[in-house]
């Protein structure tokens, strides 16, 4: 029947990695410890609409991911979000988040001078950014170390963290630049400036995100339909060990032993230390330093009425400073944002918490967590009302760390599992966040895996990626 391989996690990235081995005419078996596949995509319903508790929605620029859509026959039914802006919670109440502004720092400076959201002095310290001295860069650094250096602190503090911290749940200072913003580690490796290499550059329409009706869960549904991928659910691998006859074999807590010619782990790295421990210690050691973060998703239902008048939900959401010292970290306002969820007498807000190092959420219950988040939007956006009806979803250690030297750290861990012939590693622990990078880097397994087997692909399978 030819080998068999072994994906341990359903997550997005597993499921990407199996469908692309299935594709070469490999068989697969996809272990997954939880009741149901999808890993942080998972959706609630509240209010009567489905609303996604982890990502909420995809890119659909992204490379290849329009082409996964149209592969797995969803492209009909996508629903775009509504066109709109966002909020930066300031010291001077909300100020729209300026346009060209993103996780690293401004692409144009006149939006930004008429934002009101910076000091006369971080204007003119970040107008003189094409005139700061230009060093190569040795290794790596912070985001914010770096973006910084090039524009004052005023600029991480005011946009960088608010926007970069907040989707990464870390501190921009520690944060990786050659792991998260791969861009400006090129420009730094040039000796350039950042906003001199912008210069001409086209910035494009507005991103592009987008869903379905019944959530994301709708493509992780549809990613290993006809594909012969065995799907063994509530399986938690224990361990993975070589066999004398240089097979693998993956043991389960509830299934015992199966022997495979190939393994992709497509789990977090605290997870894969523990099932690789009996195969390699030094990968298991250098996979303990990756940290996390623990997140919660909450989301509540206000009456219609309360938001009438408050310019506030003119906007599809808000991100707040880290050095506010809110509990709350952003805000969507799902019913403003999304087309097919503005269809009632209430409205809905996603409302996210959790940063590294920070316990707080660990010490609420859920009422006391739902109390906390709902005083700090109340005294950022004015609502009155208290919510008719919330869900909590926590996320504990869930938000990989990609900290400075996080892609040396990862390629001195792939170079130690090579010594094992097809063991692979996908995952946002490893290549990124995002369901686009997620999905790179579940096909990116696919393929050298299949190079470990020496299997000749019919087709690239990082095609839809």
């Amino acid at each position: 029947m030819g080998p068999t391989v072994a994906v341990i996690g359903g997550g997005i990235s597993g499921l990407m990695c199996a469908r692309r081995l299935s594709e070469a005419n490999v068989r697969v078996i996809l272990f997954e410890s939880s009741a149901i596949l999808g890993g942080q995509i998972r959706k609630s319903n509240i209010a009567d609409h489905d609303i996604d508790m982890g990502a909420e929605a995809i890119h659909v620029s992204a490379p290849g991911m329009s082409a996964l859509i149209s592969e797995v026959g969803l492209s009909s039914g996508l629903i775009k979000s509504n066109p709109g802006m966002s909020w930066l919670w300031t010291e001077s109440g909300l100020q729209r988040l300026p346009e060209g502004v993103g996780p690293s720092g401004p692409r144009k400076l006149r939006p930004v001078l008429r934002s009101g959201v910076m000091s006369f002095g971080g204007l003119f310290r970040a107008g003189l950014e094409p005139l700061v001295p230009r060093r190569k860069l040795r290794g790596d650094m912070g985001v914010g170390e770096y973006v910084g250096k090039r524009f004052g602190r005023e600029v991480v503090d005011r946009f960088v963290d608010p926007v970069l911290g907040s989707l990464h749940s870390g501190d921009v200072y520690k944060l990786s630049l050659r792991a998260i913003t791969p861009e400006l580690a090129a420009i730094a490796d040039r000796r350039k400036s950042i906003m001199m290499s912008r210069r001409g550059q086209q910035t494009g329409a507005p991103l592009s995100f987008a869903t379905w009706i019944g959530g994301l869960t709708t493509l992780t549904q549809r990613m290993l339909i006809n594909t012969g991928v065995k799907v063994k659910t509530l399986s938690p691998v224990d361990s993975v060990s070589v066999l004398p006859n240089g097979k693998y074999e993956v043991k389960t807590v509830t299934d015992g032993s199966t022997e495979v010619d190939a393994v992709v782990l497509a789990i977090p790295a605290r997870a894969a230390a523990q099932v690789l421990r009996p195969l390699s210690h030094e990968a298991t050691a250098l996979l303990e330093k990756v940290r996390y973060a623990s997140v919660a998703t909450v989301v509540v239902a206000y009456p219609r009425t309360a938001i009438a008048g408050l310019k506030a939900f003119k906007g599809t959401g808000l991100l707040v400073p880290s050095a506010k010292g809110r509990l709350l970290k952003a805000a969507t306002f799902v019913s403003t944002k999304w087309p097919h969820m503005d269809d009632s007498d209430v409205i809905l807000v996603r409302l996210s918490c959790g940063r590294i190092n920070e316990k707080v959420i660990d010490s609420l219950d859920d009422v006391e967590l739902v109390a906390k988040l709902h005083a700090d939007l109340v005294e950022a956006t004015e609502i009155k009302s208290e919510p008719v009806e919330s869900f909590v979803q926590r996320w504990p250690s869930a938000m990989p760390q990609l900290e400075i030297g996080h892609v040396e750290l990862v390629s001195k861990i792939r170079e130690d599992l090579a010594f094992f012939n097809g063991v692979q590693l996908a995952g946002s622990s490893y290549d990124g966040l995002g369901i686009a990078a997620c999905l790179r880097s579940g096909a990116r397994a696919a393929e050298a895996c299949l190079k470990d087997l020496g299997i000749e692909k019919a087709k690239s399978v990082t095609s839809g990626s």
